[in-house]
């Protein structure tokens, strides 16, 4: 997800030397800009970016994986489950923990979350994750630096800038944070808490949008998301739905918050299988011609 960053500037009686000053907040069609652009590098070209994922593994307790494959052929490898499998490294959750041995050595289980190299342009890393409702497990990809998807990416695709999509709405909170299970495009479920639900007027209709975060514990919460989908769901945006964020709100629960639905994506699934992304289900009754495009569409 991502998160818009607001940099503060001193005022001129408390100036910093000019190396030391913050830089003034980007204006908000200048943001997305720019946030777009932070994208297309995050999809394809960090080293561990979305299109390179070659391979994934989702393990709950007492579950385990081998990577098997060939040295010097980056494209085959990949996972196995079976029983009796055999390969260089060897992944087992036991008492929540994820335990790790490459060559029949033990791996400190923190360097998964970095980086393990298995080969040539070939490495794999990852970190906890739901495996369902609020049970935590493991997801490790296995990273392909020459992934054709990574190289022949050509950029993700938005509907123009419209300001008429960006509103201020009136946030009333759910003092209980209850807890509110999403089913996702891999058949598993995921669990959220309900933070409280934003009301505003978009194109002359009146929408209220509930919006969900990862605690349960008010002092925690420092972010929010809605899951949604509209009239163009499988009509030029996503078929499972878009998401928005917004961050930055100050001490939960916030009064109002602002929402830019020209900053709303698809959820990582829309590009890659490796992933578990929850499914839409709230409703927004436009046609939300603002924010990402289906890119299984031609537009």
């Amino acid at each position: 997800m991502r998160r818009t960053l607001i940099l503060l500037v001193l005022p001129l009686f408390l100036a910093a030397p000019p190396l030391l000053l913050a830089a003034a907040p980007l204006a908000p069609k200048a943001q997305w800009e720019k946030d777009i652009a932070d994208q297309n590098v995050a999809y394809s070209q960090k080293p561990h970016a979305m299109l390179k994922i070659q391979d994934s593994v989702y393990l709950g307790e007492g579950e385990s994986a081998v990577l098997i494959g060939v040295k010097g052929k980056p494209a085959s490898w990949k996972w196995e489950s079976k029983p009796g499998a055999k390969g260089p490294l060897l992944l087992a959750v036991k008492g929540g923990k994820l335990n790790v041995s490459k060559d029949g050595k033990p791996v400190d289980p923190k360097l998964v979350s970095q980086s393990v190299p298995v080969d040539t342009d070939v490495d794999v890393a990852g970190f906890s994750t739901q495996v369902s409702a609020g049970v935590l497990g493991y997801r490790v990809f296995v990273y392909n630096q020459k992934n054709p998807d990574a190289l022949t990416f050509k950029g993700v695709s938005y509907f123009p800038y419209d300001p008429a999509f960006r509103v201020t709405a009136r946030f009333t909170p759910d003092a209980k944070l209850p807890p509110r299970v999403f089913k996702t495009s891999r058949g598993t479920d995921k669990q959220f808490f309900h933070a409280g639900d934003a009301a505003f007027m978009l194109k002359g209709k009146q929408v209220t949008l509930p919006f969900y975060t990862d605690s349960h514990d008010p002092k925690q919460v420092k972010d929010m998301s809605a899951f949604f989908r509209d009239d163009l769901t499988n009509n030029g945006a996503y078929g499972a739905g878009r998401y928005v964020d917004i961050a930055d709100f100050g001490a939960f629960p916030p009064k109002t918050i602002a929402i830019d639905f020209n900053e709303a994506y698809n959820p990582n699934c829309a590009r890659s299988r490796h992933y578990t992304c929850p499914l839409a289900v709230d409703v927004i009754p436009l046609a939300m011609k603002a924010g990402e495009k289906d890119p299984h569409f031609k537009h």
